[in-house]
């Protein structure tokens, strides 16, 4: 065989390990939750199911909306969701259908991961190396089998970062770099901040290089960005119409800005950082040095989304998974410190240099060990999940539906499966599709008010953690508990007991109301 044959065989050979690779870890995770929860599947998050309720309603026919015929602009991923419509539309059954396109989504991550570690590092093997390190990650394996928008928006992300790399050096923006990033701001929030990144350096860079054609250097920019501009308009303008806000309820009922950086949350960020491949973090920083200056979109992404977490004060649960599509950007930015510092090692010392290059193979299987060592401990945390969440929330939801009126209005605070499965109205005590409980919830008396909202609402059934409204369920003349779910084990859900309570509302006086 010649060098030119082995080399085709080897290209051949890295996407098929690396799709390998995410197929087996995603039938082990699936496996080891089907064990630890005695065959019964489902989802490890019940956010999952929020997107499964707006899918079923546009499929339908009742609009985008949580409440059938209520528009709401409650999901963070309206590109996601409007994805699991065309599933369910399809035939597709959830919560499986939507595992399958996560799962799909996964496996397209490692992909684009190789194509921006190819463009960074210009070596196939370390850039294949990238994406074997990402498919082997399991804080991603499970995203993959979360149903939620994880993979899309990674990968709209990696393929934007990729893009946007060959319209720098060619010193424009592309329109298809700015539909890109269009995607992936309908996929996740998050793109606002990729977007604003690439599109301030793309109008600095060419500033710097067509100082003297300023026409020219705005041309560059309208088009792409009235392109972006057509693809995300129509949520925000949806937004503004059904909520009277710009961004989706979800950052209003959740985000609290602040100029105070929560060093909490970018300890667990770094504490995230070490555990995804310790081996790798050094070349990580170290790479990070080096493409600030010649790379400043990926190494500000890189930075800057922690940091702007930190700033909201978000919180670090469930994985991380905020921090998720960070995953395969550090991959790649790592294979690139590993590359520029043989080469430093190779000017300095040849003799080392060399000796690296034959201890190329262990070093490699060293770095994928690094990362592969978590995936029995995540595939656990998977299983654990699922078993929360579908005894827990599916469980509800079967009781409500099979011991509640079909016309019983409920409020939950926790909206997924239980209104998926039982098909009742719902109002959303977490302000998510019922934005007016926000203020209620930030005000003196909360579960005064509370209390004098559901009674307006007409609320018969209220399922709430306990531990969220200790005053609220306190008051034992109006909520009579009628049944309650309790984890022996809880990794996931917002509290160990979830109680279902009847209301009996007092008539409050008109000023109170």
């Amino acid at each position: 065989m010649t060098e030119v044959d082995s080399r085709r065989c080897a290209a051949a050979l890295w996407p098929i390990a690396v799709c390998g690779t995410c197929a087996a870890a995603i039938v082990g995770f699936w496996i080891t939750g089907y064990s630890l929860t005695q065959g019964r599947s489902g989802v490890p998050l019940d956010d999952a199911w929020i997107h499964f309720q707006f899918a079923r309603n546009i499929a339908e026919g009742t609009g985008f909306a949580f409440n059938p015929g209520e528009p709401t602009a409650g999901s963070t991923s309206p590109l996601w969701t409007l994805m699991l419509a065309a599933v369910y539309w399809a035939g597709g059954s959830f919560p499986l259908a939507g595992q399958v396109l996560s799962a799909v989504t996964y496996l397209a991550i490692p992909l684009a991961t190789y194509a921006l570690a190819r463009s960074l590092v210009r070596c196939d093997w370390l850039a294949w190396l990238s994406g074997l390190v990402v498919a082997l990650n399991g804080r991603l394996v499970w995203a993959g089998l979360s149903a939620l928008e994880t993979g899309v928006f990674t990968t709209l992300a990696l393929l934007s970062v990729r893009s946007y790399l060959t319209d720098r050096r060619d010193r424009v923006l592309r329109w298809s770099t700015a539909l890109l990033l269009g995607l992936a701001t309908l996929a996740r929030p998050e793109g606002y901040l990729l977007s604003a990144l690439v599109f301030t350096d793309s109008l600095l860079t060419q500033v710097r290089h067509r100082a003297r054609r300023g026409c020219s250097t705005i041309r560059q920019l309208v088009w792409p960005g009235l392109l972006y501009c057509v693809v995300v308009m129509p949520y925000i303008v949806f937004s503004f119409v059904s909520s009277g806000h710009l961004l989706p309820n979800t950052y209003h009922a959740k985000v609290g800005v602040s100029t105070r950086i929560d060093w909490s949350f970018l300890s667990v960020a770094a504490k995230y950082l070490i555990l995804d491949n310790v081996l790798l973090m050094p070349f990580f920083v170290f790479g990070l040095i080096l493409l600030a200056p010649q790379k400043p979109v990926l190494v500000l992404w890189c930075v800057g989304l922690p940091i702007g977490y930190a700033l909201i004060h978000a919180i670090p649960y469930q994985h991380g998974r905020y921090l998720m599509p960070l995953i395969p950007f550090n991959a790649a930015v790592a294979c690139y410190g590993v590359r520029e510092f043989h080469e430093w090692v190779s000017y300095r010392w040849r003799t080392v240099a060399d000796a690296l290059k034959r201890w190329r193979v262990a070093g490699c299987a060293l770095a994928l060990l690094a990362t592969a060592w978590r995936l029995p401990t995540m595939a656990q945390q998977y299983a654990w999940n699922v078993d929360n969440i579908s005894s827990m929330h599916v469980e509800v939801g079967l009781w409500i539906d099979a011991h509640t009126p079909e016309e019983a209005v409920l409020a939950l605070n926790d909206i997924g499966a239980i209104t998926y499965i039982s098909r009742r109205y719902a109002v959303d005590l977490a302000g998510l599709v019922t934005p007016e409980v926000v203020p209620i919830l930030r005000g003196e008396d909360a579960a005064g008010g509370l209390a004098r909202f559901m009674a307006r609402e007409g609320v018969d059934y209220a399922v709430v953690f306990p531990n969220w409204f200790p005053e609220l369920v306190s008051h034992s003349d109006w909520l009579e508990p009628v049944h309650s779910v309790e984890l022996t084990r809880n990794t996931i859900a917002g509290g160990p007991r979830l109680v279902v309570y009847q209301t009996n509302w007092p008539t409050w006086s008109p000023s109170a109301q």
